[in-house]
């Protein structure tokens, strides 16, 4: 099955959907609020919320976390690999064996432990994506690496005196630069994953807005009076990780 189709439907429903998210966001003090009149009534939360818009809300309270753990991922994970290659090959080694360490620890039960043992603490999501996302990606970026090492170009640089550093600025780092268009799509939807399950049950600190995660637990709670909350919060989150997983994915050659 040709997978190209499949991911032009992908970028479609995440631009149209992304936009709704931040326009909505943007309105999220109107659309928060409380009105007990309509609670239950089909289309709206216990609370009296817009199912419609409030999820859009909710998508945009969950990217506004997980950005900037992203991008922390990425860049630790780009200076793990980059130092190791650059160095050693013994620092090189090492870190193969502390990635190893590191993947062979259960990640998200160690989020959900922190969560349970301090559940006030800010780091619980941090702290997950750290087990979960970085030994990934740093694998990924160190292979990639190893790999452009033995590039014609790279050795061609190599015997014309170009030191560590010029490599890296002249030649790595473009190659790492085009190398994340494949690899975001994975980290969003391992992020995603990983926000909404610690908001779902609860072991995040309450955020100011409506997260995906809570807003499934609502429809949980309300499952049999409003089956339309879970409804409403579980088919946008289906269709955004199903889209991330097809942009993810390798054409069959």
């Amino acid at each position: 099955m040709k997978l190209e189709p499949l991911r032009v439907s992908s970028w479609i429903w995440l631009s149209t959907f992304g936009s709704s998210a931040c326009l909505a966001f943007l309105q999220r003090d109107r659309i928060e609020v409380h009105r007990l009149e309509v609670a239950l009534s089909p289309g709206f939360d216990a609370f009296g919320r817009s199912c419609r818009e409030l999820v859009a809300v909710a998508a945009g309270q969950s990217v506004r976390i997980m950005l900037p753990v992203g991008l922390f991922c990425i860049l630790l994970s780009l200076i793990l690999s980059s130092v190791a290659l650059l160095k050693s090959s013994r620092l090189e080694f090492a870190l193969r064996a502390f990635l190893d360490f590191l993947g062979s620890i259960p990640g998200f039960l160690i989020a959900l432990a922190l969560g349970i043992f301090l559940p006030d603490t800010s780091g619980t999501f941090l702290i997950g994506a750290l087990l979960l996302a970085v030994p990934t990606l740093t694998r990924f970026f160190e292979s990639q690496l190893r790999h452009l090492r033995f590039e014609p170009y790279i050795l061609s640089a190599v015997a014309l005196g170009a030191g560590p550093y010029h490599l890296w600025f002249r030649h790595y780092q473009p190659e790492l630069l085009r190398m994340l268009r494949a690899i975001l799509p994975f980290l969003a939807l391992r992020l995603i994953l990983l926000e909404t399950s610690l908001s779902f049950l609860g072991l995040q600190p309450a955020p100011e807005h409506e997260t995906w995660g809570r807003l499934l637990q609502q429809g949980k709670d309300y499952l049999l009076e409003a089956p339309w909350i879970l409804f409403w919060g579980a088919t946008p989150l289906a269709l955004t990780l199903l889209s991330f997983h097809l942009l993810s994915r390798e054409e069959p050659q």
